[in-house]
């Protein structure tokens, strides 16, 4: 609660206000606002902007709380590089962020982590920056914001068509009660050393028993006749199913058939079993409406991931980028 306990490291919460990427808060933590980093190499160049070996550092710990020595993953250095770049175009088209714009942000900020004026400044001096310089990263990052949200968001429309489609082609993902079998069956056990001699005689028997079901034979008395308990006192009744809840054998033979259909002998490990189809119920989907909202979301991602590489491309290919080949 505010003013009690020990003031909590504010990097979490740092981590939590990003608005359009981790790595963009801890490119201007690392650019702007780095202590005691000496000149070092340089890795890249943005335009006019140098991108040393310390920024770099500064960043993947920032994004990863990790230290991996004096190697550089290309990938994350060119995440560092597409930041700068955001930076330079918010700045190139003009784009502001109001001091009444700061100041609400941060109080919004505060007042969703339950911390005072003083727990903030605490933590904010634990990580090595102070009011003045977190002011500047709210505002750095409500001005990327506002031009992620110009230049992707806004173009990005997902039309009820689309969305329509989209459940079509996919509607096995909207499966809200599968397909099930209902089956009774005549199971004969086999003793698990059993000779040949038994093997042969239980084959030989169960041929019998379907000969007999297909001459007309009525599949409960046969169960009364052939099956052992508790199978014999439930009627020969298995239960429903849906596919994949047998043993691949019983489940194959079982979705292939007719309800009234009877099967021929399905050999499992234990023994034999005669399958009767005796109900099948098809699978249910749920409605375009109950899904509509996850769809519009997916699509939305989908579309806003390529607009955004795209965009990023054109930013890349406009900007001057040196990477400096690794020594």
């Amino acid at each position: 609660m505010p003013g009690s306990a020990k003031p909590r490291s504010l990097r979490p919460f740092i981590n939590s206000i990003t608005m359009f990427s981790l790595g963009a808060i801890f490119f201007l933590l690392s650019t702007d606002f780095s202590y005691g980093l000496t000149v070092d190499r340089v890795l890249a160049t943005v335009g006019s902007e140098v991108i040393t070996f310390g920024d770099y550092r500064q960043f993947v710990k920032g994004i990863s709380n990790a230290d991996n020595g004096d190697t550089v993953d290309q990938k994350l250095l060119r995440k560092f590089i597409e930041e700068k770049i955001i930076r330079q175009e918010a700045k190139r088209k003009g784009i502001e962020a109001s001091d009444a714009e700061v100041e609400k942000a941060i109080e919004e900020f505060k007042a969703q982590n339950g911390m005072s004026q003083q727990d903030m400044e605490q933590s904010l001096n634990n990580e090595g920056l102070n009011m003045d310089s977190y002011r500047k990263l709210m505002r750095d990052q409500i001005i990327s914001s506002r031009l992620i949200s110009d230049e992707v968001d806004a173009k990005i429309f997902v039309t009820d068509e689309e969305i329509k489609a989209y459940y079509d082609a996919n509607k096995k993902d909207f499966v809200s009660s599968p397909e099930k079998v209902e089956i009774k069956a005549i199971f004969i056990p086999l003793r698990e050393e059993a000779s040949v001699t038994e093997i042969t005689d239980l084959k030989l028997r169960s041929l019998k028993i379907v000969s007999r079901l297909r001459q007309g034979d009525n599949f409960d008395i046969l169960i009364d006749d052939y099956c052992d308990e508790p199978l014999k006192s439930q009627g020969g009744l298995l239960g429903k199913f849906a596919r994949g809840a047998l043993i691949p054998p019983l489940n194959d033979r079982a979705f292939s058939m007719k309800v009234g259909e009877i099967s021929d002998p399905v050999w499992v490990s234990e023994g034999v079993y005669i399958l009767q189809l005796t109900g099948r119920s098809a699978e249910s989907f749920k409605k375009i409406e109950e899904v509509k909202p996850g769809i519009r979301d997916y699509l939305y991602k989908q579309k806003r991931e390529k607009l955004y590489n795209e965009w990023i491309k054109t930013l890349w290919e406009r900007s001057t980028v040196t990477i400096k080949q690794s020594s």
